[in-house]
């Protein structure tokens, strides 16, 4: 029963994951070409974007934030296991369920700051000094979500190795 609820909670976890990586390369995509398109217009037609560096800050975050549970789900984040792969048993079990622990408390706290945050700056309406009207909550909002969503990576990492120690090494391929 418990494998069954953590199978379903790994579809959907894993959905999550991907929507969060579409929108990351869509994010991605829509920086480069408007990036593009700027230096095109701005060289050749001498009428740059108004307001093209503000914009493009207000993008870059989600490049960043959204895929960090992606990241850590395929193995792809920076760790070193020098020590790590060399020890076996319950104190290697205790390895690898302590940092998704760690993960998910720290994560969790770095949800609520800045949710705080972008609610503060979606309440008083707080606007780029741009050429044009932005708002910095539309960037700032790119941080609670990746948090949230690396936070429910975290547990469900958690979860994972405690419910399947074996399953837990190959795929990590260890």
């Amino acid at each position: 029963m418990a494998n069954h609820i953590l199978e379903n909670a790994g579809r959907i976890v894993g959905r999550l994951r991907m929507i969060f990586v579409l929108l990351s390369g869509l994010a991605l995509l829509v920086l480069t070409f408007m990036i593009t398109a700027d230096t095109f217009f701005r060289y050749v037609f001498n009428a740059p974007f108004p307001a093209s560096v503000e914009i493009s800050q207000l993008i870059q975050p989600y490049v960043v934030f959204l895929p960090f549970a992606f990241a850590m789900s395929t193995g792809t984040h920076v760790r070193v296991t020098l020590l790590t792969d060399r020890i076996t048993g319950k104190a290697r079990r205790f390895l690898d369920v302590f940092p998704f622990v760690c993960g998910a408390v720290f994560f969790g706290i770095m949800t609520y700051i800045s949710w705080l945050k972008f609610w503060e700056s979606f309440i008083i309406h707080e606007k780029m000094l741009a050429a044009v009207t932005l708002y910095w909550w539309v960037g700032k909002m790119a941080m609670p979500l990746g948090m949230v969503v690396i936070t429910i990576e975290c547990v469900y990492q958690f979860l994972f190795v405690l419910a399947n120690p074996a399953a837990r090494d190959a795929k990590a391929g260890m």
